[in-house]
């Protein structure tokens, strides 16, 4: 038997995740090949001839299978990437992604017109992986960030990538349910909060992506009830989190901006704009 190449295998897995309706069928493959071979995806293709050794071959089988159960690319090789940075993902957090965004352009565009002080106070409320949290501190040179979740795990996992970005000196990460009163060690209002909180309706869970539904922590996915009850919260807290003249920005489920709109109205909430996302959804609301 000819010994496998890089675009050999490609092909083949490709076609077999097509076959067993794995979602991202090519993508995958290149994923976990690149992740097994230790390469960039771009880099395979520059030697697309090149033979897979042995030890190689059984590695990439045995990831193959794993993504056959449905678990996410993200949670098999450990990390992913959010707004061109590179995140450590695990079963503790929720997996970035790319309409979350759209909540930092949200915080970077009132940095661009000078509403925003320089060394600007950040909370980010249900960090997961920190993805938010670390990547406004990249790119708000003075801005002190402060990332708040239940979990331990994720809390762990988000200070992992702080530091590995080198932004632990301005990020800290604490412990705290936003259902529960103020934040330990926090005496200070917040310039900015932003949230990606749960809002998937408990009724929607069973219809989930198998990916979402049994392998990413539905506890940051939903909030066991109308998708809505952390809104409900998150404004009735925003007085006392929230600097005078400061800005609240959260991501929302499709369907939902007339619904949070009117939580946030009905809260004293002022300017509040609605921004969509790539593909024309309504994602983000600010206040």
């Amino acid at each position: 038997m000819a010994q496998e190449t890089i675009l050999s295998l490609l092909r083949k897995s490709t076609a077999f995740f097509e076959e067993k309706g794995i979602g991202e069928a090519k993508l995958s493959a290149e994923h976990l090949l690149a992740h097994v071979l230790r390469q960039k995806r771009l880099q395979m293709y520059l030697r697309f001839d090149q033979p897979v050794q042995e030890e190689e071959l059984t590695a990439y089988r045995a990831l193959v299978r794993r993504r056959l159960a449905h678990e996410p690319v993200q949670y098999i090789v450990g990390s992913t990437e959010f707004y061109g940075l590179e995140f450590a993902v695990s079963p503790a957090v929720l997996i970035p992604r790319p309409e979350t965004e759209h909540l930092i352009d949200a915080v970077l565009d009132l940095h661009k017109s000078e509403l925003l002080r320089p060394d600007a106070r950040i909370l980010d409320i249900g960090t997961g992986s920190g993805a938010i949290a670390v990547t406004l501190a990249s790119q708000l040179a003075d801005a002190r960030v402060t990332g708040t979740d239940i979990s331990d795990d994720a809390l762990a996992i988000a200070t992992t990538n702080a530091e590995a970005h080198a932004l632990g000196s301005r990020i800290r990460f604490l412990s705290h349910d936003i259902f529960d009163g103020s934040i330990d060690g926090v005496d200070d209002a917040f310039d900015v909060v932003v949230s990606n909180p749960p809002y998937i309706p408990q009724d929607e869970v069973a219809d989930l992506q198998p990916e979402i539904r049994n392998h990413e922590p539905l506890i940051a996915a939903t909030d066991g009830g109308d998708g809505l009850r952390f809104y409900r919260r998150i404004a009735e807290r925003a007085g006392e989190l929230l600097a005078a003249g400061g800005l609240l920005a959260v991501e929302i489920g499709q369907g939902q901006s007339t619904a949070v709109t009117e939580i946030f109205s009905s809260a004293g909430l002022r300017d509040i704009t609605i921004r969509q996302d790539y593909s024309g959804i309504d994602r983000i609301i600010t206040a």
